[in-house]
């Protein structure tokens, strides 16, 4: 339990020291910015309590869009994340390991291709809302559409690297 709660203090902190300092910095064909910060809320253990979950995403989105000077668009794109978690999870869970409470998502767990899919819909659930609400119109939608896509596959890109980081730090 303690080591747990250890972990997951540390990873939000060196998430958002990351994002803040770094992963900001980055901007690819001057549309495409890795978010990777949500990599936390995307690997939350499914017997995890779920106030406790959107309690850490409002705080990671709050603290993200205070080094950014956003007005809360991370907060809420985070928050809806960490609603949706949940039932995205639940449906890439093999059959097998649906009644495992303590079940952390990660390519160990659920396999490559059900990880895949889950952090992807993960991920395009958190960019396409927090490109929505910064550009709040739909004037420019294939700039939309092409900062939704980028972002993507940037920030899978990492959440790829932290998940062989992780499967390391296990073995």
């Amino acid at each position: 339990m303690i080591y747990d709660v250890v972990n997951k203090t540390l990873w939000l902190v060196g998430l958002v020291l990351l994002q803040a300092l770094l992963f900001n910095k980055i901007i690819v064909a001057g549309v495409a910015t890795p978010l990777p910060y949500i990599y936390l809320l995307i690997t939350w253990n499914k017997d995890g309590t779920r106030w406790i979950l959107l309690l850490v995403g409002f705080l990671i989105g709050l603290i993200i869009d205070s080094f950014a000077n956003l007005p809360g668009i991370n907060a809420a794109s985070c928050v809806l994340l960490a609603m949706l978690q949940p039932v995205y999870l639940n449906m890439f869970i093999p059959r097998e390991l649906q009644d495992e409470r303590s079940l952390v998502p990660s390519i160990a767990t659920i396999r490559w291709d059900g990880f895949l899919f889950f952090a992807f819909l993960c991920v395009l659930t958190h960019h396409i809302t927090v490109v929505v609400l910064e550009y709040f119109s739909l004037n420019d939608l294939g700039g939309m559409l092409i900062r939704i896509v980028g972002c993507s596959l940037l920030t899978m890109a990492f959440i790829l690297v932290f998940e062989m980081l992780r499967m390391k730090e296990r073995n």
